[in-house]
């Protein structure tokens, strides 16, 4: 997707090529109106390439950007792994405590 936005910026590349295209495509019959919009076409371009290169800039500084893909991959697996087992453990512990409940109320009620 070519709108995104991520920490550390703004992508929105669409509006800005969108910009470039109409300022093209306009049909003016006056040359010095032919010249303002090619300036204006000239100055969309340069936005768009200050935008595309702190993309990059942002891009390289991303966690993992040093990773091939077979390692990202192998790094996500080992992850969902570690969140399952986290998952087991939690319900595990959940079924421990709800038991020690159900034994503390059972206690109280045969000490009474």
């Amino acid at each position: 997707m070519a709108t995104q936005l991520v920490e550390g910026g703004d992508f929105d590349l669409l509006s800005t090529i969108y910009d470039i295209i109409k300022s093209v495509e306009k049909e003016q019959q006056d040359n010095a109106q032919k010249q303002k919009d090619s300036q204006e076409a000239g100055q969309k371009v340069l936005e768009l390439q200050r935008k595309l290169d702190h993309a990059r800039e942002v891009v390289k500084k991303l966690p993992g950007i040093e990773l091939s893909k077979d390692e990202q991959l192998l790094q996500i697996d080992l992850l969902r792994r570690q969140l399952t087992l986290k998952r087991d453990l939690l319900n595990k512990y959940r079924l421990i405590t709800s038991f020690d409940r159900e034994a503390q109320s059972e206690f109280q009620i045969h000490q009474h």
